[in-house]
């Protein structure tokens, strides 16, 4: 072989060699300050953290220990003040002691509703939502639930009579948790709510004071989750006005503040009374000439209503403690 092509490549082969170690002798390089400088940083962090002192000291638990009994503190207080607002349960009811509240309480309320003219359109009779109660005696441990609802029924019922309220179509109560159709255990929150579900007809006025008595109210805890009105009269209300051509003349009496009604009016006009005519007759039968530029009729549409209300109860310290989960204990490791 001529020593020219040999040395030459000899040149090359070497100097791909030298430079592939250089290469990885670079790589390698970056690689090892790369995990050195990572190595004196953790080593930075264990001596700082060695020179402090370690946690948790004694002032530090102290202090802890002290935001724990202020935060019970402040859970006893707002136990104390909403047992102040909330019936307690009564606990030592018998359950056919409950069965007879029952009939004595639905007794009671239908009395109400009927003194009061208030009609119950429903398709079974009406026992307060507790039907099944009408023959039938609950569970023992069913009873303070139940008759803590029974009160909160009632009671909420009465309120839309006496808001004004005089028919109800429909009233439907969800079982509690242990009756047939609930669930089977009580859930954990510190809330338990009881809903119930009512149909009811009234105007705009008694809508409003029902709404304003349940948020109101300082025997029960009402929340009002559903809320559908519908108008029966879908046209809107009429409006009458004075312009455009279209005379309307309103009388009103001036002691008893009473407006004439429209077929008066219509009396009045008869057989094409003049103007000065109808004033006459308007005043000897007591009113008096009250004209508006524009008058318009509301608040007296009568309202079809459906409410969800969820009757809310604040669980005592003792029953959350009752319904929490009891820790499990831990399974015995077998030997080897």
């Amino acid at each position: 072989m001529n020593s020219k092509v040999w040395l030459t490549t000899f040149g090359v082969v070497a100097f791909l060699v030298i430079g592939g170690a250089g290469f990885y002798a670079y790589s390698s390089y970056a690689k090892y300050s790369e995990a050195l400088g990572g190595w004196d940083e953790k080593v930075s962090t264990i001596e700082s953290l060695e020179k402090r002192v370690p946690y948790p000291s004694e002032e530090n638990a102290e202090a802890l220990e002290g935001e724990v009994e202020a935060y019970r503190s402040s859970v006893a207080s707002l136990s104390g003040t909403l047992k102040s607002f909330q019936r307690p349960l009564n606990t030592t009811l018998a359950n056919t002691e409950f069965q007879q509240r029952v009939k004595k309480r639905v007794e009671e309320f239908r009395a109400f509703a009927a003194e009061n003219k208030f009609e119950i359109v429903t398709e079974n009779g009406f026992h307060l939502g507790f039907d099944a109660y009408a023959e039938v005696v609950p569970a023992q441990e069913l009873v303070p639930e139940l008759d803590y609802e029974l009160k909160a029924i009632d009671y909420l019922l009465r309120k839309l009579i006496t808001s004004g309220s005089r028919t109800m179509t429909s009233f439907d109560r969800d079982p509690i948790p242990g009756e047939p159709g609930g669930a089977e255990k009580k859930p954990e929150g510190v809330v338990h709510k009881y809903p119930v579900r009512i149909r009811f007809q009234g105007s705009h006025d008694v809508l409003q004071k029902f709404i304003n008595e349940l948020a109101n109210d300082k025997q029960f805890f009402y929340i009002v989750r559903v809320l559908k009105v519908t108008n029966e009269n879908q046209e809107g209300p009429p409006k009458l006005t004075s312009d455009g051509g279209t005379s309307f003349a309103r009388f009103e009496n001036p002691v008893t503040k009473e407006v004439a009604s429209p077929e008066l009016l219509a009396e009045w006009q008869a057989d094409g009374a003049s103007e000065a005519d109808v004033e006459a007759k308007a005043k000897a039968a007591g009113f008096i000439k009250a004209d508006q530029d524009a008058r318009v009729l509301m608040g007296r549409e009568n309202l079809n209503v459906f409410l969800v209300v969820d009757i809310s109860r604040f669980l005592s310290p003792e029953e959350q403690a009752a319904l929490a989960p009891k820790p499990q204990p831990e399974a015995k490791k077998g030997r080897k």
